[in-house]
């Protein structure tokens, strides 16, 4: 089993070294390149209800080229129990849009609340995740606007190799994401012309290993569709959790 899943991963991240410069190579149009999504979580811990939320992530038009999005995210979660947990917090974007389309760097300053329910459904994890999102985002054509987003999230995870996640446990996720706007707004990349409705979806399907009790990487693929257009993205996320509390004897 584990040397099957070690195949497994080698195979998935010699396909994204050897296939994306390929991609690179024959594409014109932003959509027909495979970029990358490189990110780091972690979560601090300092009582058995609270903990800060914490991310950062590197998001490129091509494979680790041509620099999409810097997005930093704090938040601070409260659980109510293992399976019900409430968010809040603020996120900041800067974009940098395809270099051939002419249009300037942006940002975006965003503050949002989330709702997560994680059952169970047999030996799967599941997390259903509402965010609610109020954005302010500038640009160079038309200043700052604001606008209202929700989202919601349904994923699962499967545990390849145990019952319970522990280090050396090899794991596959995915998840799906809608994404839509409450109001009129201008979209990213056609500022002032955007409409209440659909703003993306997201499709995620991926492997990863449990590396230590407090940290485990994750390589993933993600289709990103957006009314316009569709992206491929390949991911890579690594997380470390870290316990600020002393535990009692």
């Amino acid at each position: 089993m584990h040397k099957a899943l070690n195949r497994t991963l080698i195979a998935l991240f010699a396909s994204w070294v050897l296939l994306s410069p390929r991609t690179a190579a024959w594409a014109i149009e932003p959509e027909d390149k495979v970029g990358n999504w490189i990110g780091a979580t972690s979560t601090l811990r300092y009582s058995e209800r609270w903990s800060i939320f914490l991310q950062g992530e590197l998001r490129t038009w091509e494979p680790l080229h041509n620099v999409n999005e810097v997005l930093w995210r704090v938040a601070g979660h409260y659980d109510f129990s293992k399976k019900y947990m409430v968010a809040f917090g603020y996120v900041r974007v800067d974009t940098w849009p395809y270099e051939a389309s002419g249009l300037g760097k942006f940002d975006e300053n965003r503050i949002f609340q989330e709702f997560l329910i994680k059952p169970t459904w047999g030996k799967a994890k599941v997390n259903h995740r509402f965010r609610l999102e109020q954005r302010w985002i500038t640009t160079p054509e038309s200043g700052t606007q604001y606008s209202n987003r929700v989202r919601y999230m349904l994923g699962f995870t499967w545990l390849l190799n145990g019952e319970k996640m522990k280090p050396g446990t090899w794991f596959a996720k995915t998840f799906n994401e809608v994404f839509v706007d409450l109001d009129e707004m201008g979209y990213w990349f056609n500022p002032g012309q955007g409409e209440a409705g659909l703003n993306q979806n997201r499709l995620y399907g991926g492997v990863g290993k449990q590396l230590t009790s407090s940290s485990k990487l994750q390589l993933g693929v993600l289709w990103q569709h957006r009314p316009d257009t569709d992206f491929w993205r390949l991911l890579i996320s690594y997380s470390h959790n870290f316990k600020l509390r002393t535990e009692e004897k």
